[in-house]
């Protein structure tokens, strides 16, 4: 590991793991309790409302709801009231165990200068911002492969093979594909590279190949326990969503851009290549990166004969093939650690603290072009309480991204910009109807414009609604940001000032006319009976004062 006797170097390193990793922690813990419930974030919370345990346990849904979550999530409900907190924590906590194991493991293999920029470049990657806070099981199987990939290798190249490592595979492989199954080619990937190892050899150990296809036995039975069950019961959850699509060549270059965190072609060309320099590194020093990139082979062949439902979209194939990743981001910083070696390697200078400072310096760049591109910028902005919304992740290159022009379309009262004059967030408002797609949500605009404080407003029971992002007003929910409008005594729990009635609208996209909310139109007037007259209206939303408030409509 070049570099890394200097005593210097060594503090340099240990203040800057410090301030990657805390940094990366409070980028995924900013906003967070303020965070409202999110497209497919709502596909668990339908099933918890509507379906028993059993029902949970043999269904992936069309909706596709990981079963091991819905199940924790209905556990929840049940024991205490399921939050958003409570729905999110397992994603926060793998995003923070990301953090500081995948670094570790990669200075104890390739280097510290290595694991310190790796580090930071994990830190700051919007997708692991947006998956380690999402109630989606992306952050976990992410850290359960890598778990399962690092004791795959511990086991079957250890001279002494220790069954824990066997079992800790196993385990970690078959509960990342019980979480997610579309992870599958990631999980069995490991015996390809392995295979392949001994084919080549000459010498023959019949008993590393017997706990080879033992450990192969027992890791397919116990992802055959868990995937059988719902694909018996339910075949048509999974094979209504194939058939579908493929990816096309701007999916295949909006991936890149998606998993290097940035909307700039010039620093993803800069990363490409400093990954291209550094993936020899990552290759020779980490048996896991073998393994990963045959998963990458493996899931591309699954997706050619599958056809998956929107994997023409970058995001979802950035998805799919999430344990690429952290392996580029390594391949990443190998590369500009590399370079600078080289370039510093050259300088007349002999100090060697000068040469290790030449190399920090240096490796910075990737890291600088990232943090100066990142599309984190708005999602940032306080307060707001979207910060996963679909408008922030569906392509981080804006003239790429369709949800920019489909949101623009969407009406917007002037009242929002009226309450600038407020003070920041001291305004609470519950603003209906909230639509089963965040696209048609429009509460990033009316944050950035407002400064307020804005929760979802649920209808139900005040007025009939069976849309998914409905929930029934009783103790097994207890949403943090979300409130029940016909609940008074929540309505003072949430200190909410307004509800804000977002009237049906209309517009055209293109030739097709476009219809918002038109089957909920009846709600208004049981709003009007709740509330009274309203203290702002136009053509485009009605504001109610909610008894007691102390505060104003500000018109």
């Amino acid at each position: 590991m070049a570099g890394t006797s200097s005593p210097r170097l060594k503090i340099l390193h240990c203040v800057g793991f410090a301030l990657a990793i805390g940094g990366g922690i409070a980028l995924r813990l900013d906003q967070l309790g303020s965070q409202l419930l999110l497209e497919d974030e709502w596909h668990a919370v339908y099933r918890v409302a509507h379906d028993t345990a059993s029902a949970i346990l043999l269904d992936f849904g069309h909706s596709d709801s990981s079963i091991p979550l819905t199940l924790l999530y209905f556990a929840e409900a049940r024991a205490f009231g399921l939050s958003e907190l409570a729905m999110r924590w397992p994603m926060i906590a793998a995003g923070i165990a990301m953090l500081a194991l995948f670094p570790w493991y990669v200075a104890r293999h390739v280097g510290r200068s290595e694991a310190l920029l790796f580090a930071a470049l994990l830190a700051i990657s919007p997708l692991l911002f947006f998956f380690s806070r999402m109630a989606r099981p992306y952050a976990l199987t992410l850290l359960f492969i890598y778990v399962a990939h690092v004791a795959f290798h511990r086991y079957v190249r250890a001279t002494a093979p220790k069954r824990r490592d066997a079992v800790a595979y196993a385990s970690s492989a078959a509960l990342a594909v019980w979480l997610h199954p579309v992870v599958v080619p990631f999980a069995v990937a490991p015996f390809l590279p392995e295979a392949w190892r001994r084919l080549r050899g000459h010498a023959k150990d019949h008993g590393a190949l017997v706990r080879l296809v033992v450990l192969a036995v027992v890791t397919g039975l116990a992802m055959a326990a868990l995937l059988l069950p719902p694909l018996l019961a339910h075949p048509e959850s999974l094979s209504l969503k194939t058939g579908v699509d493929l990816p096309r060549a701007d999916t295949l270059v909006g991936v890149w851009y998606s998993w290097l965190g940035t909307g700039s072609a010039a620093a993803c060309l800069l990363c490409g290549a400093l990954a291209i320099v550094g993936a020899p590194v990552a290759w020779q020093r980490l048996p896991e990166s073998r393994s990963i990139l045959a998963g990458v082979a493996l899931s591309a062949l699954m997706i050619v004969a599958t056809r998956p439902a929107w994997i023409g979209n970058a995001l979802t194939l950035a998805r799919y093939l999430l344990p690429v990743l952290p392996l580029l981001l390594l391949a990443t910083a190998c590369g500009a650690v590399r370079l600078a070696r080289a370039i510093a390697a050259r300088l007349p200078s002999r100090r060697a603290f000068v040469a290790d400072g030449m190399v920090l310096a240096g490796s910075l760049v990737p890291l600088l072009a990232l943090a100066a591109t990142t599309p984190l910028a708005p999602v940032l902005a306080r307060p707001n309480g979207n910060n996963l919304h679909i408008l922030y992740e569906f392509d981080f290159r804006d003239e790429r991204n369709p949800i920019i022009e489909h949101m623009a379309s969407i009406p917007l009262s002037p009242w929002w910009a009226g309450l600038a004059a407020r003070t920041r967030s001291s305004v609470t408002l519950a603003v209906a109807p909230f639509p089963e797609g965040s696209a048609g949500w429009d509460a990033p605009r009316w944050q950035r414009q407002s400064r307020q404080r804005i929760l979802s407003g649920f209808l139900t029971p005040l007025c009939a609604s069976a849309h998914e992002t409905e929930v029934p007003d009783d103790a097994r929910f207890a949403f943090r940001n979300a409130v029940h409008l016909g609940d008074a005594v929540a309505l003072a729990a949430h200190r909410v000032d307004y509800v804000v009635w977002q009237k049906p609208y209309r517009y055209m996209r293109g030739e097709i006319d476009v219809q918002v909310a038109r089957d909920l139109a009846a709600c208004g007037p049981a709003l009007r009976a709740r509330f009274g007259t309203p203290a702002y209206e136009d053509e485009w939303l009605a504001v109610y004062r909610v008894p007691d408030s102390s505060a104003d409509a500000g018109r």
